[in-house]
């Protein structure tokens, strides 16, 4: 029987940095983390939330007059929505023309998502590519995405998922038969400082790490550069850490940017780290050269953050 669904808020197509070949990334909703930096602040809650885009707005009122709880209303020159008193029904993303109000993720069946990433099939096979869940965080979903992963291998099509690492062992233990590659998140080891930044000690996120490599399974250690938090003596630690598994030779850097900071505003969330200046190339530089002294293959890139 198949499982509950699962609410993604992107299916991004055509991605080179998220494993082999061309794939395509399921981005699912729901983390245990709270990165300061994150870009993606549409997956956290786990919930379907309302973005509000007041560049699109027209002024039209259409979305008041639907509003069952009238928690939409004008203040000065923009529209506010109260999110306390907001029950989530999204009527006035129905009702929006303009799509200045839309909902942050869709509900999908694991059969109705094998057929949107089938419709790709053919240049999964034709690159040696194939399905990549991120997020948010897809192993809190394992049931999920076990059936999915499990239908794109019988279709020979190879497998990945994005992890920050922090959830139960068993998880992993549940998908890793469906999983060809994990790609598996480091941010910081110093655990006061892990908790500063995403909310979370590192305990659970480095034990499993070190249980995944026993089970011979393929992993690519990912590392969000972030300016002045990890990109110096940090960095170089978590680097010395990795070099001492055999089994891990290749990392991937992803260089802090400001693509998903516009989200914050439309999710009426703040944001810690909205100066943060993201050009920080010498530094990924630096960072690269120092790994590769280290024996590690280095690549620049990927759809998390």
């Amino acid at each position: 029987m198949e499982h509950e669904k699962i609410n993604v808020s992107n299916i991004q197509r055509f991605c080179v940095h998220d494993g082999p070949g061309i794939r395509t990334v399921v981005f699912v909703v729901g983390c245990p983390l709270r990165c300061k930096w994150c870009q993606n602040p549409e997956t956290l809650s786990g919930k379907c939330e309302l973005m509000f885009n007041k560049e699109l707005c027209a002024a039209c009122d259409l979305c008041i007059n639907t509003c069952p709880e009238k928690c939409i209303q004008w203040s000065e020159d923009t529209l506010v929505t109260d999110l306390n008193q907001c029950d989530r029904c999204f009527n006035c993303v129905e009702a929006c023309p303009f799509q200045a109000r839309q909902k942050s993720c869709q509900p999908y069946s694991v059969d109705a998502l094998f057929k949107e990433l089938m419709k790709d099939e053919v240049f999964y096979k034709n690159t040696e590519g194939g399905i990549t869940m991120s997020g948010g965080e897809p192993m809190l979903s394992p049931d999920f995405c076990f059936e999915l992963l499990n239908k794109v291998k019988q279709k020979g099509i190879h497998t990945a998922i994005e992890t920050c690492g922090f959830t139960k062992w068993e998880n992993f233990v549940k998908v890793a038969p469906v999983v060809d590659l994990f790609l598996y998140d480091i941010k910081l080891l110093d655990k006061d400082k892990h908790i500063e930044w995403t909310g979370q000690d590192n305990e659970i996120i480095l034990s499993n790490l070190k249980r995944l490599l026993k089970l011979k399974k393929e992993v690519i250690v990912r590392i969000p550069l972030i300016p002045d938090v990890n990109d110096g003596e940090a960095f170089k630690n978590i680097v010395n850490d990795i070099a001492q598994y055999n089994s891990i030779d290749e990392i991937h850097i992803l260089p802090f940017h400001q693509l998903g900071s516009s989200k914050y505003e439309m999710l009426g969330m703040s944001y810690a780290l909205e100066n943060l200046e993201e050009d920080n190339s010498d530094s990924v530089e630096q960072c690269k050269k120092y790994a590769e002294r280290k024996g590690l293959k280095v690549s620049i890139g990927g759809s998390g953050l």
